[in-house]
């Protein structure tokens, strides 16, 4: 099932059911067998994450045992192929932020390119031992139980409310404290409100997705710089302590460029959060909107 949305540009807007996403998942794993391509792990851990993310969504409204077995059978994977793209991720900005020579850089990416490996191997196994055939009888078991609650609907709505409230409380506690482990939560929370909005909510997906994207991007770099900080430090205690020290600034000035620019998008009147919140009341952001009702059209 495709569920169409007709968007204010006239060109439909799709979103992707549960049961597609597990499909997908089974074709990425087959994909990802053949030579660990990046982005194709990255493809599957994408779809992996987006069923997860709606089994938890939908437990909380439709309970159902056939959730946990949902998140719980993909657990493993899911979390290996995470530690395989994070380490890939740090990586990638010590060749960012360096150059080739700097003797940071070097030792850092023979660390990293080992713990790559590593991380692949406990991939591998996860994949080997992922259960694609109960994971298929799941899909289409769930997939009458995830259309319980249409799309747009009210259920949904007060679920986003939530998420929504709870990232608030989480961006004010950041202010305050303006830790990593504070900025951290808030993109957890960020995150959150995202793929319900995302998944059930799409005429305001639609208006909102930007914005949404462009807050948790900047805040998972935050992280990435928060993370490989703690990398150098632990790693780089051999090293020249000059070099190390300017490699900390360094990633800390690009940090602070992020949450700069952060800090600069939710303020004001026009802050996202004011949006968001707003745009719960038909009419203030989805203009192009008279009522869910009128702009939803099912296809099978």
């Amino acid at each position: 099932m495709t569920l169409s949305i007709a968007p204010s540009n006239g060109n439909p807007a799709k979103v992707i059911g549960l049961e597609t996403w597990m499909e997908r998942v089974l074709e990425k794993a087959e994909r990802v067998r053949r030579d660990w391509d990046r982005d194709e792990v990255h493809d599957l851990r994408v779809a992996l994450r987006r069923c997860r993310t709606m089994a938890e969504m939908l437990k909380e409204v439709n309970p159902d045992p056939g959730w946990r077995k949902v998140k719980k059978s993909s657990r493993d994977l899911f979390h290996v192929l995470g530690e395989l793209r994070d380490t890939q991720v740090e990586r990638d900005w010590m060749k960012k932020l360096g150059t080739p020579g700097d003797a940071v850089r070097k030792h850092m990416l023979r660390a990293f390119s080992a713990r790559e490996k590593m991380h692949r191997k406990a991939a591998e196994e996860a994949l080997n031992a992922f259960d694609s055939k109960s994971w298929r009888r799941w899909s289409k078991k769930l997939e009458s139980k995830s259309r319980f609650f249409p799309i747009e609907s009210v259920v949904f709505q007060r679920l986003a409310l939530e998420r929504l409230n709870e990232a608030v409380r989480l961006h004010q506690r950041a202010r305050k404290r303006s830790s990593p482990n504070a900025w951290h939560r808030l993109r957890i929370g960020i995150k959150r409100f995202r793929y319900v909005v995302e998944n059930f909510l799409p005429r305001r997906y639609e208006a909102w997705a930007e914005d949404m994207k462009k807050l948790q991007d900047l805040l998972g770099e935050v992280h990435d710089l928060d993370v490989l900080r703690g990398d150098i430090k632990k790693r780089g205690a051999k090293l020249d302590p000059a070099l190390v020290a300017g490699w900390m600034t360094r990633v800390e000035d690009a940090r602070k460029t992020r949450l700069d620019e952060f800090r600069a998008i939710t303020a004001g009147r026009e802050s996202p959060w004011i949006v968001w919140r707003a745009g719960f009341n038909w009419g203030h952001v989805l203009k192009s909107a008279s009522s869910p009702e009128q702009q939803i059209s099912y296809a099978s």
